[in-house]
């Protein structure tokens, strides 16, 4: 994709903070119509900028009193997908994360 302009990364910034606000609301907010914020937030979404918008929940108020950290060792970097698609079925995890281990070379 090109690089993003003031435009894109404005309207970027106020989803950001807000992905329910109405495109109306974010073009008073720039200055433009919401015509162009559509198109702008379009051409976002297609380009991989913006990969989705949700809501956050507090787990809390569902009763999920604990945070676990678990890792996992894989034989091979290539099974990271599979694996990840196999951990999001599991409806209590919420988040996952990946990191790699360098070896030591002394």
């Amino acid at each position: 994709m090109d690089k993003i302009d003031r435009l894109d990364k404005k309207i970027l910034g106020i989803l950001s903070q807000n992905a329910r606000m109405p495109f109306k609301d974010v073009a008073a907010q720039c200055g433009v119509s919401r015509a162009a914020i559509h198109q702008r937030v379009q051409h976002l979404v297609e380009n991989g900028v913006i990969t989705g918008s949700g809501f956050n929940i507090n787990p809390k108020s569902l009763g999920y009193t604990t945070c676990t950290y678990v890792g996992l060792n894989l034989e091979r970097g290539s099974m990271y997908k599979k694996v990840v698609d196999r951990l999001s079925s599991i409806p209590e995890i919420v988040e996952c994360h990946f990191t790699t281990v360098l070896t030591p070379c002394w």
